[in-house]
């Protein structure tokens, strides 16, 4: 396992790269920051490098003192590697859209620090069971091709180097190397739609498919493939309608002759070209956006999220930054 993530991690970053790792605790981000470590040291030592490792850490509030405890845990884990720590912290009281809510806290923390010391990558723990996870979450939820088609090792700035290793290989690993971590105790608790496909769907599939984490894989790359052959669709179009950061706009006369396909994957281009965030605007947004122009629906604006806003007016739609 060791030799697989180091070489993932060589395809991507250089000794003289700086990346930012989330890192909470757990035992993937623990031993992700181990073999960054590792793989940091190796490239001094052949390039002579001065790349940095800044730690980001995001405390949620969710389990009062142990939240606090596995912030020390990870800050005393940075200072052990000699790598920067950060951290943010926040309150998700509630339980209304909780874990979407986290996870833009978290990716807006992690793009701050990027942008902050110029570095080349966020590096997240998201292993090969993560992933299955996703497609299958995704699948539930009626998400889109790019949704089925899972994560990517590389997406943007995002690297996920241990999304091909399998999460018993994780744990062996740090059995091997007697690594502590962290037990997150809200992980079991099956309120959270991922606990509940990780800890009831998935083991009750695998009595049918005992395979079914391999088979989502397989699916996932078909996926991935068709979402190529879309974005590239997507990107002939708005290049026709001459779309750019200057002239952020399109017609929706020439956008509504695509089948819907097409349509959601030049939504989400479009979205990626104004903003530059990587991630995907949610199905939901896409329908209320399609809607509005099936409807022809002049002077109204939908917000994809705080950063962007898609607005309709004389048959153009306009998309420009929200902030």
């Amino acid at each position: 396992m060791i030799d697989k993530v180091l070489l993932n991690l060589g395809k991507y970053i250089g000794g003289k790269d700086s990346v930012v790792v989330g890192v909470s605790g757990g035992p993937d981000s623990t031993a992700l920051l181990d073999l960054l470590s590792q793989f940091y040291e190796k490239e001094a030592g052949e390039s002579g490098g001065a790349g940095k490792v800044i730690v980001a850490h995001v405390n949620h509030g969710v389990r009062g003192k142990e939240s606090d405890g596995d912030e020390e845990f990870v800050k005393n884990l940075a200072k052990k590697y000699g790598f920067k720590f950060f951290v943010k912290r926040i309150k998700l009281a509630g339980k209304s859209s909780m874990e979407e809510r986290g996870r833009e806290a978290r990716r807006d923390f992690f793009e701050k620090l990027r942008e902050k010391f110029k570095a080349k990558f966020i590096v997240t723990a998201h292993t090969f069971d993560d992933n299955a996870e996703t497609i299958l979450f995704n699948f539930l939820r009626g998400s889109g091709i790019k949704g089925l088609a899972g994560m990517q090792m590389q997406n943007g700035f995002y690297l996920k180097p241990l999304l091909d290793i399998p999460k018993k290989e994780i744990l062996k690993y740090l059995k091997a190397k007697k690594l502590k971590f962290c037990i997150d105790c809200t992980n079991k608790d099956t309120k959270y739609s991922r606990n509940l496909i990780r800890n009831k769907i998935i083991p009750l599939v695998e009595k049918i498919n005992p395979s079914f984490k391999q088979t989502l894989s397989r699916n996932g790359a078909i996926f991935r493939d068709l979402g190529v052959f879309l974005d590239a669709e997507a990107g002939k179009f708005l290049a026709r309608q001459k779309f750019s950061l200057k002239n952020p706009t399109f017609s929706s006369k020439d956008f509504l002759k695509f089948p819907d396909a097409v349509q959601q994957s030049v939504i989400q281009l479009a979205f990626k070209q104004v903003t530059g965030r990587q991630y995907q605007i949610s199905n939901t947004k896409i329908g209320e956006i399609i809607l509005m122009l099936n409807r022809n629906i002049g002077n109204k604006k939908i917000y994809t999220d705080k950063n962007c806003v898609f607005t309709l007016g004389k048959g153009v739609v306009r998309v420009v930054r929200a902030n």
